[in-house]
């Protein structure tokens, strides 16, 4: 199916390539996040390790919970949210515009006067 004439493809629409890129974003950021938790754990326990060390030397008791794959610091939620919001809100701006170049102009109504020479 061909687009109508005078309209442009849909690739030339900015909330086009948004939304693909936020999808394609999303995608990837839920494929990663599996190798993501258990690095950032570990990133994290090394980090705790230091303070609960600093702790002892300091004859405190150690306050700090250990992180694990599941429970972290820094997560990627935020991320997600994110993302998910800016390709919500570039498909459905992208969806309104399209809709509305797909509807037809409608033509001015056909006069109905008729001229007479009398």
């Amino acid at each position: 199916m061909t687009p109508p004439a005078g309209s442009s493809p849909i690739t030339d629409s900015p909330w086009f390539w948004a939304y693909l890129f936020g999808t394609a974003a999303l995608v990837a950021l839920a494929l990663a996040g599996g190798k993501y938790g258990p690095r950032q754990a570990q990133i994290e326990r090394e980090f705790q390790g230091r303070q609960r060390a600093a702790q002892n030397i300091h004859g405190q008791e150690p306050d700090v919970d250990m992180s694990t794959a599941q429970r972290t610091v820094v997560s990627l939620q935020p991320l997600f949210l994110v993302l998910a919001v800016i390709t919500a809100g570039a498909w459905l701006i992208f969806w309104r515009q399209h809709r509305r170049r797909q509807q037809p102009t409608s033509a001015p109504p056909a006069s109905s006067h008729e001229w007479s020479s009398s």
